[in-house]
């Protein structure tokens, strides 16, 4: 139940964030400090403020408690996804082509399981990787994470 929280909260919630120009992220369901947590991460091709948070923090609750979302009690946080975020989605992956990622995978690949290299897109539901001037091509369904590399 717990793991379908994210993919139900979603789909309730993706229309009307969208039609005011808001992406869904990703979606984070778990306990903090004894207490339930959905945090929700959102995009917005102007940039997402405080203000932009607090819009659409106020529609999310009011769809949500408009279908009697959860029956137990939850804190609700909206935020940026920040300069490190998830790479989750498939135009994500042709949108941040180029940029350095870190990669988490399920399984060993060539004897380990984290990579740092350039994102070079997404092809035949693999990613594409390049570490060291070697391109690998990663199964989706192996892909644990991609997080953006933040260099200063």
């Amino acid at each position: 139940m717990k793991r379908d929280i994210p993919q139900l909260a979603e789909s309730l919630i993706t229309s009307v964030l969208t039609e005011v120009g808001i992406e869904i992220v990703d979606i984070e369901y778990l306990k903090e400090q004894g207490r339930w947590v959905l945090r929700i991460f959102i995009d917005h091709e102007d940039g997402v403020n405080l203000e932009t948070c607090e819009k659409a923090s106020r529609m999310i609750s009011g769809v949500l408690d408009k279908n009697d979302f959860l029956s137990q009690s939850y804190m609700l946080e909206v935020s940026s996804p920040g300069l490190d975020r998830i790479i989750k989605k498939d135009r994500d992956f042709l949108r941040f082509s180029g940029q350095k990622v870190k990669l988490k995978a399920f399984e060993d690949i060539e004897g380990q399981k984290k990579f740092t290299g350039f994102l070079r897109g997404l092809e035949n539901d693999c990613v594409l990787l390049e570490v060291d001037g070697k391109e690998l091509q990663i199964p989706r369904s192996n892909v644990k994470q991609v997080r953006l590399v933040v260099e200063l």
